[in-house]
């Protein structure tokens, strides 16, 4: 019993170990633009030639994620909750968010300065 709770208390702390750290600037920009729904400021998080994943549509290029985002993102924006970062690396991280009533996971690549270069939105397993 005595090893069964340290070992949970192990894998609690190794899923939430991102979850008090900074959020990265990508990050940050996107959830803040979105509760926002400022459709510039969120824009201004985005890479000229990103590309977003929305559960299998692929939308590239600003021009195409401003429309899909004006569209399905900035009406509801404020129903976005970032709850924690679930793998990180040198420009990406995987995260878990509530966004409407579904949590999702949404994954960010990002480049030196900091711009969404690529997401992915999906539905959590």
């Amino acid at each position: 019993m005595f090893r069964a709770l340290i070992l949970g208390a192990a894998l609690f702390a190794a899923s939430s170990a991102f979850a008090n750290d900074p959020l990265p600037t990508a990050i940050d920009c996107y959830q803040t633009a979105t509760n926002s729904k400022d459709i510039n400021a969120y824009m201004a998080c985005f890479a000229e030639d990103a590309v977003m994943i929305d559960v299998g549509r692929t939308f590239e290029g600003q021009d195409a994620i401003r429309t899909w985002a004006l569209r399905e993102v900035i009406k509801g924006g404020d129903s976005f909750r970032h709850r924690e970062i679930l793998e990180a690396g040198d420009g990406y991280a995987k995260t878990e968010v509530n966004w409407a009533t579904w949590v999702v996971h949404y994954f960010y690549w990002w480049d030196k300065d900091g711009k969404i270069t690529k997401m992915s939105l999906q539905y959590a397993d």
